[in-house]
């Protein structure tokens, strides 16, 4: 019976976080892993040898606070998108972007039929207001949708704008997440960029689990039980530790907001003017999908010399492929001659919850974490890891 300081079960960024952060602190630990791989929910697959997928669109904000204790950026060669986003006004595409940091975009944002001149000087105040806001927590009586309004955005801005762009970060288009967390996100946004890896988002739980002793990561491993502190593997084996930390849900209550994302490449892809830009479609148009963007055009790792477009649904799926296409067509203003790659439906995506004040909870001598815990996002899942690692450092769990 081999003998630890922590096991960890589960290897998503909570696990690794834990992982890390008691590696750090020189305990012995085993991190067990049922898949073949690391990373949890974040995953990426390289298609044919042609393709980088990331199954599900996902970006990493530079100025995720969490980062900074687990990994220097530098190693994942991050590609920046464009700062703002295109958006579909059924007759056209309609740029609003960041003059700070694409000072080319100041005439086309003034002359802009989404945003008013009120919009763009409330935008300039609500990132000041993010600067002032640390906190990433979901909970809150106000939600982003009634902050907006009572901020004083137009209705117009908040249906063009604010909906389409949040509902792909909280997968939800009504925008029930609470306002201190949705001012924490635009303070990452503001501060550090939204960025992928060059070579898929896979790469940072990677960059993680490589500072770990590989003896110490069991992968294709299932734990079959635990009692006492004692964890049952289904290849036998039986590792007792001083403490349990349990880096995934158990719970069948929790519930999760769904995404499915499509890759799509065409020679058309290579006429259309969309640069690194998001592109954004608001409901009013009925369209099949909410976002896309051009991978290829962030990193060209993502498509080998060729166009990859990433386009995401969020919630039920509104249309077949073939509708999405055609939408897609639609958007562009002529035939982009796509052909579907693969497609990626995430049942389990983003976890609704309103976190816990602690970051991490405790049930029967076991520890629980994951961004559940925290908020639903990178930054929470290796926050709560890395809580639950220091709780147990500290000697509390009794």
């Amino acid at each position: 019976m081999r003998k630890v300081d922590c096991i960890i079960i589960g290897a998503g960024l909570s696990g690794l976080a834990a992982a890390l952060t008691l590696t750090k602190a020189s305990r012995s630990l085993v991190l067990v892993e049922r898949d073949a791989e690391v990373g949890g929910r974040i995953k990426s697959t390289f298609y044919q040898k042609q393709f980088l997928l990331d199954h599900g669109f996902q970006v990493l904000l530079r100025s995720y606070p969490e980062l900074k204790n687990f990994i220097d950026l530098k190693t994942l060669d991050l590609k920046k998108f464009n700062s703002g986003a295109l958006i579909y006004t059924g007759a056209g595409l309609d740029l609003v972007g960041n003059p700070i940091v694409h000072p080319s975009t100041i005439f086309s944002s003034l002359t802009s039929s989404v945003t008013t001149l009120r919009d763009k000087f409330l935008i300039i105040k609500l990132v000041s207001k993010s600067l002032l806001c640390p906190s990433d927590t979901p909970m809150g009586n106000e939600s982003t949708k009634d902050f907006l309004k009572n901020f004083g955005f137009s209705s117009k801005m908040i249906e063009f704008f604010w909906t389409p762009f949040l509902a792909g970060v909280f997968l939800d288009h009504d925008l029930k997440s609470g306002k201190d967390f949705f001012l924490f996100l635009m303070r990452c946004f503001s501060l550090g960029g939204t960025t992928v890896p060059a070579l898929g988002m896979a790469e940072l739980p990677k960059a993680l689990a490589s500072q770990i002793p590989a003896e110490n990561i069991y992968l294709n491993e299932k734990v079959q039980s635990w009692k006492n502190n004692e964890v049952y593997l289904s290849s036998g084996e039986v590792i007792k530790a001083d403490a349990v930390i349990c880096a995934f849900d158990l719970a069948e209550d929790i519930k999760y907001s769904n995404v499915t994302t499509y890759y799509f490449t065409g020679q058309g892809l290579n006429q259309v003017n969309w640069g690194k830009w998001l592109i954004l479609v608001p409901r009013k148009y009925n369209l099949s999908f909410d976002n896309m963007c051009l991978m290829s055009a962030v990193s060209n790792d993502y498509g080998k010399n060729q166009p990859l477009l990433s386009v995401s649904v969020v919630g039920i799926d509104r249309g077949s492929v073939n509708q999405i296409s055609a939408d897609i067509n639609q958007v562009a203003g002529f035939d982009l001659r796509l052909e579907l790659i693969s497609s990626y439906p995430i049942l389990k995506a983003l976890p609704k919850s309103q976190g816990h004040p602690q970051g991490f909870d405790i049930r029967d001598q076991v520890i629980y974490c994951g961004d559940r815990w925290t908020s639903p996002s990178i930054n929470g899942a290796l926050k709560s890891g890395r809580l639950a690692a220091e709780y147990f450092l500290a000697g509390k769990l009794s």
